[in-house]
């Protein structure tokens, strides 16, 4: 397998690059909200199944395998993908929705209440 390109040093050049891969294939016209809230389901339903009717020691030694933890980080770059195309076409700040729904989640289950 040839060398990985670095990760992206933040969103926003993250966004860039899986934009940028859109673009050269002409994919655009299909990447509509719609089609890509589906995606993100699509995709978040390919990485649940790589964990589909496993229990806990086989979820563990699937991890532990290079195969099986391949196939996990592919399905979540996928998620991710499809999330990051989602919020460039929505315009969604991924990374202020995150701490919004942070800030949220915490006014309604305190931690005292934990």
């Amino acid at each position: 397998m040839p060398d990985s390109p670095a990760p992206p040093a933040s969103i926003a050049e993250a966004i860039a690059r899986v934009t940028r891969f859109r673009e050269a294939r002409d994919w655009d016209k299909y990447h509509t909200p719609r089609h890509l809230s589906r995606a993100v389901s699509v995709e978040a339903s390919e990485l649940e199944e790589e964990f589909l009717w496993k229990d806990a020691s086989d979820v563990a030694e699937h991890l532990r395998s290079d195969e099986g933890r391949e196939a996990v980080k592919d399905e979540v770059g996928d998620v991710l993908i499809s999330i990051l195309l989602f919020c460039e076409r929505t315009g969604i700040d991924p990374l202020e929705a995150l701490g919004s729904k942070l800030e949220k989640t915490k006014e309604k289950y305190p931690v005292e209440d934990a």
